[in-house]
């Protein structure tokens, strides 16, 4: 049982048990992560997805799915893919994807900000649903979003999107603890190769940053994750925070009470000399 109790050190506790739980539960464990298109200029349309890439912790597998392995199956030129093409590649890219997914419901899905319809599980079930295709879907309770989990344990300044470098907090926080970025590139960077049709690099991108978050999280599992902020901010030891530590522990309390009770009867003397107050 904690001795010291406050907002920041519960949020602190409750990062720290998903951590240890996923530390424990390793071999049911996956990392995932995805490249799609720009978000921009598409009229409204869902971005298509591009590759998918599934890190197995238990056994430290890597599954891919991306659309540049669906043309060389299907013996189409990258350079020349129209978009019908495209739709088709992406629906069986999508297709053994969801197969593999429905085999692995039950898992814990470790992931990098995938949290809703624009980017996220949602939006890679939407662009199945549009492509005509069925969907499995991975209940809440097994989706584990480390930057969320990392903010519940630091705060949400434990890393910077940007500017400098304008890599975004990902990226940010592999050079912070000296993890490889070989091949991973920043979202505008992903952008541009998918413009070029340089599905090849956008996949090697994709599959170097599940490398990443898995080394992230590794790193914190063994308590040697370096972050941007210190531990008065980590820790909530601000006067506020201080405060609120001190009144929900009834010894503490006390003894700021009697200390503050203590002060009163030396100060107040003094302060009725200052101001010619008699006694």
């Amino acid at each position: 049982m904690r001795i010291f109790k406050s907002d920041r050190l519960d949020e602190r506790d409750k990062g720290l048990e998903i951590i240890a739980k996923l530390k424990k539960e390793n071999d049911k464990t996956l990392i995932i992560h995805y490249s799609c298109e720009s978000f921009f200029n598409l009229e409204g349309r869902t971005p298509r997805v591009t590759s998918i890439c599934v890190k197995n912790r238990g056994n430290n597998s890597t599954k891919t799915f991306s659309i540049h392995l669906q043309a060389q199956f299907h013996k189409k030129e990258l350079c020349c893919i129209t978009d019908e093409e495209n739709d088709f590649l992406e629906k069986q890219m999508l297709k053994e994807f969801f197969c593999f997914l429905k085999n692995h419901q039950t898992h814990n899905w470790v992931h990098w900000n995938m949290r809703n319809s624009s980017y996220g599980f949602e939006a890679i079930a939407n662009r199945y649903r549009i492509l005509g295709g069925t969907v499995k879907e991975i209940e809440d309770q097994f989706k584990f979003d480390l930057p969320r989990i990392l903010s519940l344990i630091y705060t949400n300044d434990f890393e910077d999107h940007g500017p400098i470098p304008k890599k975004g907090q990902l990226l940010n926080l592999a050079l912070r603890n000296e993890i490889s970025l070989r091949d991973a590139l920043e979202g505008k960077g992903e952008a541009e190769l998918f413009d070029n049709k340089e599905y090849l690099k956008l996949h090697m991108s994709t599959c170097r940053k599940v490398d990443v978050i898995n080394e992230i999280l590794t790193l914190e599992e063994k308590c040697k994750l370096k972050v941007k902020i210190g531990k008065v901010r980590i820790y909530g030891l601000t006067p506020e925070g201080i405060f609120e530590i001190v009144k929900n522990n009834w010894i503490l309390f006390l003894i700021y009470s009697l200390v503050i009770f203590v002060i009163g009867i030396v100060v107040e003397p003094k302060i009725q000399d200052i101001l010619g107050i008699k006694h």
